[in-house]
């Protein structure tokens, strides 16, 4: 209590509390002037896109055509003329017309309103210009300040550091594609962003020390024996109809591409287990500098019990649910389960077996890891 503490260490302790609380409010206070700053210099950057910009002023919507589906709905579909200026450019402060379709659905339409920005070509004067697509970085601002906001706010520190980590990340994979696009080999480039997704997202998180080096063992441990046995797995069965991916425009590199983005697909959930495991060891080893392996092993075993099903669950919502609005939409037009299966969810199901297979392996390559490490310290230790 604060009765057995010296008069001034105890002035001291009551009058950090309320600094440490005055500083977090003016960090909070400056945090949120920061995303007001940023949500005005983002929703006003017009001028520093080189394609053409305009918001809608005014939309006149009418009813085209009712059409009947493939299944018991109908599609309406509507015409919408759309007044409005142009913002950037030489042409800015000019008004101009545009013309957009669209449907219920909004499959493969959307249906805009006043205030809206849009990518455009204006057109020469008198004629209707053509909508490019939709400016929406103000929404992608938004939901990132968020993200950041939330996880400052409830991590902190170790919130930050996992930004740092995200954006690392992302700045490899740009760095990567553009490497791709000049012609490195896709198999060496996956390697070696495998490695560099895990050491850096762990050391960020846990700087350099014990945990994030056996972490990071186990980790690449685990993604090395899932790619083997993927492989060997790939050469005993019949191929999958890779030209029935997604966005597969280069027939030659589709298999490898599939390889590729299944072992950085499982990536995530691989280290997320590896560093639970980890942890839990280390801090067992700290208190308990001398505790058996069976022991540590056991503990290491519990854990993974715990959060296996968690993750494995994370692991089906990611791969099979992000399928679900083509599956929908393939069952709706009366496709089969069979056409749905073979071209949809062959490749998710794939993805998401895999990624489990990784998870799991996390677990055994965790005990390895920690085994060998404990024989190597202890075994040093007795001949020293």
């Amino acid at each position: 209590m604060v009765t057995n503490i010296p008069g001034s260490r105890a002035l001291a302790l009551r009058q950090n509390r309320p600094v440490s609380r005055r500083v977090r409010r003016m960090l909070l206070i400056v945090l949120l002037l920061c995303a007001a700053a940023g949500y005005v210099a983002v929703d006003h950057n017009d001028a520093w896109y080189t394609d053409t910009i305009a918001v809608v002023l005014d939309v006149q919507t009418a009813h085209t055509e009712t059409q009947s589906g493939v299944s018991a709905g109908e599609e309406n579909y509507f015409v919408q003329t759309i007044t409005a200026r142009l913002t950037n450019g030489a042409r800015a402060g000019e008004t101009i017309r545009l013309s957009n379709q669209y449907t219920d659905s909004g499959v493969r339409d959307e249906r805009y309103r006043v205030g809206d920005k849009l990518f455009v070509e204006p057109g020469g004067e008198g004629e209707i210009g053509k909508i490019v697509g939709q400016k929406r970085d103000t929404l992608v601002y938004l939901l990132a300040a968020a993200l950041l906001g939330g996880m400052l706010a409830a991590a902190g520190v170790s919130g930050l550091l996992a930004v740092l980590s995200l954006l690392c990340n992302m700045a490899l994979l740009y760095a990567a594609l553009r490497c791709y696009q000049s012609g490195w080999n896709l198999l060496a480039l996956t390697g070696a962003l495998i490695f560099l997704f895990t050491a850096l997202s762990l050391l960020i998180a846990n700087g350099w020390n014990r945990r994030a080096a056996l972490a990071i063992a186990a980790s690449l441990l685990a993604i090395a024996v899932t790619a083997a046995l993927f492989l060997a797995v790939r050469a005993c069965t019949p191929a999958l109809q890779y030209q029935m991916m997604e966005y597969a425009v280069v027939p030659d590199d589709l298999s490898a591409l599939f390889f590729c983005e299944c072992m950085v697909g499982g990536l995530g959930a691989v280290m997320d287990v590896a560093i639970s495991l980890i942890s839990t060891a280390d801090e067992l080893l700290t208190r308990q500098p001398d505790i058996p392996y069976h022991r540590l092993r056991d503990s290491v075993r519990a854990v993974s019990d715990d959060i296996m099903g968690t993750m494995v669950n994370v692991l089906f919502f990611t791969y099979i649910c992000g399928g679900l609005p083509e599956i929908l939409l393939m069952l709706r037009n009366q496709l089969t389960v069979s056409v749905v299966w073979e071209y949809v969810l062959t490749f998710e199901l794939v993805r998401f077996l895999v990624g489990s297979i990784g998870l799991v392996l996390a677990v055994p390559s965790s005990q390895l890891v920690l085994k060998l490490w404990l024989r190597r310290q202890r075994g040093e230790a007795r001949h020293g």
